[in-house]
């Protein structure tokens, strides 16, 4: 089969053309995808007086990392209330990013309105693109009503007559609640048992030698002189013959110096005689005390444990008697 050169030429230019038309096909759905796109949803195009539109806005941007202005939705359309707006929601898919708004609309007078279109704008690598939405139609239609039936008059207040019998139900619960509550309020209070409070024991007064064996013993398992802390466990020693002194035998022994006191008790010919026998002990404990507080001695380990047990055997020697306490 021959063909001339005009007729080649024509062959040549309509297999090119086809092939450029398909390649621009294919390539059409990518180049909108890269560029993005926005648009305008409703649910219904018809409605009746008083139903709602749903009515969604979706703008698809190039990228994530695109500047968005959203476009601005008013308080009505001409015709058309917003009853509510939506927030603006992120949808993310697997190679998708997609803005989302929801706004809820009705009308309430018959007739044939628009939504407006709405504008987007998208500021990506430098460039601004700008996006318009479709304005799209809505009919609003009147409730239908059947010319062919007569008109109804309008019917006249009916007075309902009152009947106490029609809450028998509600007044027999509330009778029943009333009940229940005074059958429980009589129960309890028949059967209240009137709680007699334990007579607590009473503890007798620690005597005074009593408790400064009991401070001594406190003393000595602290260790205070094994730790360095020898001025305040001389302190400490000091304090408690003190107080025993005082308490057992009315002498103010904590305002007294040492030599006062120790003459004090040699002096002693009465009751408080059998103290001049342990003067030596005392003059021991209080003597030491006195180096180790004011002049910051450091006496011998034999030395504390010799005081301990001298103010053991003082407060031994001279605790009460029974016989003293019955008198």
């Amino acid at each position: 089969m021959n063909f001339s050169a005009g007729t080649m030429s024509s062959i040549v230019r309509s297999v090119t053309y086809i092939i450029l038309l398909s390649l621009l096909c294919f390539l059409i759905p990518y180049a909108t995808k890269a560029q993005g796109q926005a648009r305008a949803l409703v649910d219904h195009n018809k409605i009746t007086i008083g139903d709602q539109i749903n009515l969604w806005l979706e703008l698809q941007p190039v990228s994530d990392k695109d500047k968005i202005t959203w476009t601005t939705v008013p308080d009505t359309f001409r015709g058309l209330e917003i009853i509510e707006k939506g927030k603006i929601d992120t949808v993310r898919g697997r190679d998708t990013f997609l803005l989302k708004q929801k706004i809820v609309l009705t009308g309430f007078d018959s007739g044939r309105y628009y939504i407006p279109s709405f504008h987007f704008l998208i500021s990506s690598g430098g460039n601004e693109i700008h996006f318009l939405t479709d304005s799209i139609g809505i009919e609003v239609q009147t409730v239908a009503v059947d010319t062919t039936q007569a008109f109804r008059p309008i019917k006249e207040i009916i007075n309902v007559s009152f009947s106490i019998w029609d809450y028998w139900k509600i007044i027999a619960a509330f009778v029943l609640l009333i009940g229940l509550i005074l059958f429980v309020w009589i129960y309890f209070y028949k059967n209240k048992k009137t709680i007699i409070p334990a007579a607590k024991a009473k503890t007798p007064p620690e005597l005074a030698h009593e408790k400064a064996l009991r401070l001594l013993q406190e003393l000595k398992k602290r260790q205070l002189w094994e730790q360095g802390a020898i001025k305040e466990y001389y302190s400490e020693l000091s304090d408690i013959t003190r107080v025993y002194l005082e308490e057992r035998f009315g002498i103010s022994a904590m305002e007294q110096t040492t030599d006062e006191l120790l003459a004090l008790l040699k002096k002693q010919n009465d009751s408080r005689a059998e103290l001049r026998k342990l003067r030596p002990e005392l003059k021991m404990i209080l003597r030491t005390a006195d180096l180790a507080k004011f002049a910051k001695a450091s006496p011998l380990p034999h030395e504390h444990s010799a005081c301990m047990a001298a103010a053991i055997e003082v407060i031994q020697q001279t605790k009460k008697k029974e016989e003293e306490d019955k008198l």
